[in-house]
């Protein structure tokens, strides 16, 4: 149930994206296509039968087909200003054509336009409640505030030859003490396929990532020595540590869309939870949906009972 809310806000922000404005001054007006619309800095780059097409169209349709970033300016010399300019021109005409054949007028499309002012209207009010609360200055201040929780301890960076039996992890272990190559006895007999060919290197890993046994004996092992054979789930290991590091902190730059996108999630959240609070909802079909709230007050009774 959480993915499928995830996956709704995604769409809601999405459409946010699509729908964002240029900070102009924009007066509305009744007629078709905002001719009377005042656009303060606005630049007119094409005019269709007595309509006309903004810089601000242009710019606002690339970004919402991903082809600019929000914001960015376009110029008349750009390719991509021209596409999406034809792309606009060819829209302006199929809506003319319509408005003269009194398509606005039936029901169907009355429906559809109400349901398009709908979906405008409520993107407009979570743009500018995000504006205000997911932004650079909150979005730096939660990644600071999560910063002493991001503390995930050392790291040790270790090799290991995994082998089916202990009698041939203790023959392995006899030679690593004589003096062999651990990468080349790796690479030659380890069982492990992921890490045979780099000779048994895991990388870097912390006491949570891999099997609990593994690691313990990882982080009780000092850096250069080699383990004594020991069995997992898995098999018998040996491993040999190479170095200790305190784990690196992910980079602001790392986190920022982590971090983003939660805050957006959370706080459209919080918008919709509020709204069904305060507004007045009555479920005209069915059986209504029992909140959780609820459900637990209903438990509470019967034990009680």
């Amino acid at each position: 149930m959480k993915q499928v809310k995830f996956l709704t806000v995604i769409a809601i922000v999405g459409a946010l994206t699509l729908a964002a404005c240029q900070d102009r001054l924009v007066m509305s007006d009744n007629s078709p296509f905002g001719e009377g619309v005042i656009r303060l800095g606005d630049t007119e780059v094409a005019e269709i039968d007595g309509t006309k097409i903004y810089l601000s169209d242009v710019e606002r349709t690339a970004a919402s087909q991903g082809l600019i970033e929000e914001g960015s300016p376009l110029t008349p010399g750009q390719p991509i200003f021209q596409k999406v300019l034809d792309e606009l021109i060819d829209q302006r005409l199929l809506a003319l054509d319509a408005l003269r054949q009194s398509l606005d007028q039936e029901d169907e499309t009355r429906r559809r336009l109400a349901a398009a002012r709908e979906r405008i209207l409520g993107n407009i009010l979570v743009e500018n409640h995000l504006k205000n609360t997911v932004n650079e200055t909150t979005i730096r201040r939660m990644y600071d505030e999560q910063a002493s929780l991001r503390d995930r301890g050392d790291e040790v960076q270790a090799r290991h030859i995994l082998l089916k039996n202990e009698e041939t992890a203790r023959e392995i272990a006899k030679k690593l003490k004589d003096g062999e190559d651990f990468a080349a006895l790796a690479r030659e007999i380890s069982e492990d396929e992921g890490s045979r060919d780099k000779g048994g290197n895991l990388g870097y890993f912390t006491n949570d990532m891999l099997e609990a046994k593994f690691t313990q004996v990882a982080f009780n092992t000092q850096k250069g020595e080699i383990s004594d054979p020991f069995k997992t789930e898995y098999g018998w290991h040996i491993l040999q540590v190479q170095n200790r590091r305190k784990a690196p902190q992910p980079t602001f730059e790392e986190m920022r869309s982590e971090i983003l996108n939660f805050m957006t999630y959370d706080e459209i959240q919080n918008i919709l939870k509020s709204l069904r609070a305060q507004g007045d909802i009555k479920l005209l079909f069915g059986q209504a949906v029992v909140s959780q709230s609820d459900t637990e007050e209903t438990t509470d009774i019967s034990e009680n009972e």
